[in-house]
C-alpha cells in the first residue's frame, strides 16, 4: 500500500531571543550534529558489513536476474529475504532510532527524544539513497546542521500562545499585528509538528520556527481592507512555454514573456567580487606562501593568516549561504509568478520538460569549421540560476489544493516549437531563430508555442487547430502591444527571448 499524503503547509515566525539564548540553541544544533553523524557512521559501517556478506552478495545477484525475465513472484520472495538480511545488519528506521536513543541519554538536558527519532529518520532517508540508488552519503560539518524537528506539537519542542517551548528554552515569536494569513491558520488549522531554523543573514545567526500546519492554507488578504490578495479565474486556459531561464504565458486576455528570478546573475557577481576581494586579501597576508609566477607553493606545508575583515567576509560569502539566499529569491519570486499565473486561469497547460537532461554535458564531442572543439556545456548554469522546475512543482501545489493538476501534453507528438497553425505544418527550427512567419505575421517563437499549447486537444497529443484560428486574432494584437511595450523598456533582455533582434 502506498502512504497517502496529506495536505499541509508551512508558517515561518521570527524567534525573539536574547544571546545567551542564542549560544544554548547554537550549542543544541551542534549536539544534533554530533547525534545525525554518529548515526550515519554506524548506519554506513553496518551497510559495509552486510556488503560483505555472501548470502546478502547472492540474494542481490538473484534480484537482478529475476528483474530481468520479469519474474514478478520471485522478486517479490528476493525482495522480501533482503530486508530480513538489510533488519539483520540494524537497518531500517526504527532499529536507528534504538541506536540513537543511546546516545540521546547523554546530551538529555538539551535533545528530547522526539527531536533524537527524527534526526534517526534523516539518516534513514540519507541511508536509503545509498541502498536504493547507489548514491554516497554525507557527514554534515561543524556548523553545517541547519534544522531540528519534533515529532508532534505534544512534545519537544512544542508551540503554544505565541511562545515556543524546548527543554527549558522559553522563546517568544514575531507576529505582525496585520498579518491576516498567520492569523487565520492559527485559528481554522492544527499544528502537526514544529521544525527550528537557523539562518546566517549578513553574517550573524538568525532563528525561526516552522509550523507546519495541517490541511489547506486560507486564501491570502490585504490587511487594510481584507479583501482576497489573488482572485483566481475559474475554467480559463492558460499556456505556458517554459525554458530554462525564461517563461512565455499566453490566455484569452494576457500575453507576456520575462526572465525567471531575473536578479539572480546580480548575486552571481556580487559573489565573484567578493570572493576576487578575497583573494587579494589572502595573496597581501601571505606573500610566501605564492611563487612568482602567482600559483601555491606545493610541497610544503603552509602556514595561512587572515584578517578579521576577511574571516567575516568568508562567513558570509560561505557556499551554504549564498545557496540559501539565491534559493529563498528565487522561491519568493516563483511564488509571486504562480499566483500571477493562476490569477489568469486554472487550467494550465506544459510541455513535459526534463531539465536534469538539460543540465547535464552533452556526450558527443563537436568540432568547428577551424577544427577546434566546441564546448560540451549546455543550460546547466541557466537552471541552476533560474530553476525553471522549482516553478513547475509550486504550480502544481497550488493547483492541488482545488484538486486539479498541471496539463503535460505529449512533446514528441505536440511539438509546439515546430507547427504552424495556418499552413498546418511541422517546420524544424534552429535554436537561434527566436521568430516564427505564421501567415503574414511575425511572431515571438516562444509565445507562438505558449498559444498552441493553451490551444491544446483535450487528449494532450497535438494543439487544436479550429480554436488556434478563432483565438489568433486576440493573442496577435495582444502578442504586438506587449513587443512594442518591450521595446520601451530601457533594459537588457536575454538573447533567448529575441527582443534585441527587432530593435
Amino acid at each position: 500500500m502506498t502512504k497517502w499524503k496529506k495536505d499541509c503547509f508551512i508558517i515561518e515566525l521570527k524567534l525573539l531571543i536574547d544571546t545567551w539564548q542564542k549560544d544554548l540553541l547554537l550549542k543544541r544544533f551542534e549536539i544534533a550534529r554530533t547525534l545525525y553523524n554518529t548515526t550515519l557512521s554506524y548506519a554506513v559501517k553496518q551497510y559495509t558489513f552486510m556488503q560483505e556478506s555472501k548470502h546478502y552478495r547472492k540474494q542481490l545477484r538473484g534480484y537482478q536476474k529475476a528483474k530481468k525475465t520479469n519474474d514478478s513472484k520471485e522478486l517479490k520472495q528476493i525482495a522480501k529475504e533482503l530486508t530480513n538480511i538489510r533488519q539483520s545488519f540494524g537497518l531500517s528506521e526504527y532499529q536507528l532510532h534504538a541506536y540513537i536513543k543511546k546516545h540521546q541519554h547523554n546530551y538529555k538536558k538539551h535533545i528530547d527524544s522526539n527531536t533524537s527519532q527524527k534526526i534517526a529518520s534523516t539518516v534513514w532517508r540519507a541511508v536509503q539513497d545509498v541502498l536504493f540508488k547507489g548514491s554516497k552519503a554525507h557527514f554534515k560539518r561543524y556548523g553545517m546542521f541547519h534544522s531540528v524537528e519534533g515529532k508532534s506539537n505534544k512534545a519537544g519542542i512544542r508551540f503554544k500562545e505565541n511562545i515556543v517551548y524546548w527543554n527549558g528554552l522559553i522563546l517568544p515569536v514575531r507576529i505582525r499585528k496585520q498579518d491576516l494569513f498567520v492569523k487565520e491558520s492559527l485559528a481554522l488549522h492544527t499544528i502537526k509538528y514544529c521544525r527550528l531554523v537557523k539562518k546566517v543573514i549578513r553574517g550573524k545567526h538568525t532563528f525561526y520556527v516552522q509550523l507546519v500546519m495541517d490541511g489547506i492554507p486560507p486564501a491570502k488578504r490585504i490587511p487594510s481592507t481584507g479583501a482576497f490578495r489573488h482572485s483566481y479565474q475559474k475554467k480559463q486556459r492558460v499556456g505556458i512555454d517554459i525554458g530554462p531561464s525564461t517563461i512565455a504565458i499566453v490566455s484569452e486576455e494576457t500575453v507576456f514573456i520575462q526572465q525567471l528570478a531575473p536578479e539572480v546573475p546580480l548575486l552571481e557577481k556580487q559573489k565573484r567580487r567578493l570572493l576576487r576581494k578575497l583573494d587579494r586579501s589572502r595573496r597581501s597576508t601571505n606573500p610566501n606562501n605564492f611563487k612568482k609566477d602567482g600559483t601555491i607553493k606545493h610541497g610544503v606545508k603552509l602556514r595561512w593568516t587572515y584578517s578579521k575583515k576577511t574571516i567575516k567576509k568568508t562567513k558570509r560569502t560561505s557556499k551554504k549561504n549564498y545557496i540559501e539566499r539565491k534559493a529563498s529569491y528565487i522561491k519568493e519570486k516563483h511564488g509571486a509568478l504562480a499566483n500571477k499565473i493562476l490569477s489568469l486561469g486554472d487550467e494550465v497547460y506544459i510541455e513535459t520538460m526534463h531539465f536534469k537532461g538539460l543540465a547535464k554535458r552533452t556526450k558527443e564531442t563537436k568540432t568547428t569549421i577551424q577544427g577546434k572543439f566546441q564546448s560540451k556545456k549546455r543550460f546547466g548554469k541557466s537552471i541552476g540560476n533560474h530553476a525553471p522546475a522549482m516553478l513547475v512543482e509550486i504550480i502544481h501545489q497550488k493547483l492541488g489544493y482545488t484538486k486539479q493538476t498541471i496539463q503535460k501534453v505529449n512533446t514528441i507528438t505536440f511539438r509546439a516549437s515546430q507547427y504552424n497553425h495556418v499552413t498546418d505544418r511541422y517546420e524544424k527550427k534552429k535554436l537561434h531563430q527566436r521568430w516564427s512567419q505564421i501567415g503574414s505575421h511575425l511572431v515571438q517563437r516562444d509565445l507562438y508555442s505558449a498559444f498552441l499549447l493553451m490551444n491544446s486537444d483535450p487528449n494532450l497529443q497535438q494543439t487544436n487547430q479550429d480554436l488556434c484560428n478563432k483565438t489568433f486574432t486576440t493573442f496577435l494584437a495582444l502578442h504586438n502591444q506587449h513587443i512594442e511595450d518591450l521595446k520601451q523598456v530601457k533594459k537588457t533582455f536575454p538573447l533567448s527571448m529575441g527582443i534585441q533582434q527587432i530593435k
